[in-house]
């Protein structure tokens, strides 16, 4: 990957002087947090969801494997799922965490320069790539968690990518579904709780399965800015004999 992807030069100036903290919140400050809230709380846990969904329906053993997972944890907590029985379900963790490598909610997060920092080049044919003060830097997730060298066969969903066995050998800084350090997604554990939660409804009462309409393999529409799929996601849910 061209490391001159990632830069994306702003001029020093556009850089806002360091001032006092602004106390007062305008009617503009409040519409803008709203949106942001809608924006980052609702639009990407759906298309979290959508696409667990689709790829449930796509891939039945996955399906059928987690549903066991889920019967199981079930019993064990006396018929109702606890807090605590949820963070010990493995194999969820598994699939969700591969439908976030593969489908990531955000496609790409930024990062603003302090000082210059030069990176040497990686291959022969590359420039040294010099950041000033001000730059910010567009890191692309998606492209990262597709790169062969880091997630050999990207396009192949499988979440034992994550299991106990392959997580460890994951490179540090290739998987960012949330972003990094001490500027990530601030919901992101909410985001994931509430996912998780109505897969495990679902799951214990429906089998996921294609319709008519459905769309397998998914293709993504190239008129919105974040993953979707084009037509919007149709499965059906079978209700399960007990």
């Amino acid at each position: 990957m061209n490391i001159s992807l990632f830069k994306l030069l702003v001029p020093k100036n556009n850089i806002p002087a360091k001032s006092k903290p602004v106390k007062d919140l305008s009617e503009i400050d409040v519409v803008a947090q709203a949106m942001i809230f809608f924006l980052a709380g609702f639009d990407s846990v759906s298309t979290l969801m959508c696409f667990t969904t689709y790829e449930l329906a796509a891939n039945p053993d996955i399906q059928d494997r987690l549903r066991q997972e889920v019967m199981t944890t079930l019993d064990e907590c006396g018929g109702k799922i606890t807090y605590e029985g949820l963070l010990k379900m493995k194999y969820l963790d598994m699939v969700v965490s591969e439908v976030l490598r593969k489908w990531p909610s955000t496609l790409a997060t930024d990062r603003l320069c302090l000082k210059p920092y030069t990176i040497n080049p990686a291959l022969p044919d590359e420039q040294p790539l010099h950041l000033e003060e001000g730059s910010i830097l567009m890191i692309p997730i998606y492209g990262m968690h597709h790169d062969q060298e880091y997630f050999p066969n990207p396009d192949r969903f499988d979440p034992d990518r994550f299991n106990d066995e392959n997580k460890d050998n994951i490179k540090p800084y290739t998987y960012f579904p949330f972003g990094l350090g001490p500027r990530n997604c601030i919901g992101s554990r909410f985001a994931l709780l509430e996912n998780k939660v109505l897969m495990f409804y679902i799951l214990m009462y429906f089998e996921i399965v294609p319709v008519e309409r459905s769309r397998i393999p998914v293709q993504l529409s190239k008129t919105s800015i974040n993953l979707t799929a084009e037509g919007g996601f149709w499965f059906g849910l079978k209700r399960l004999k007990r």
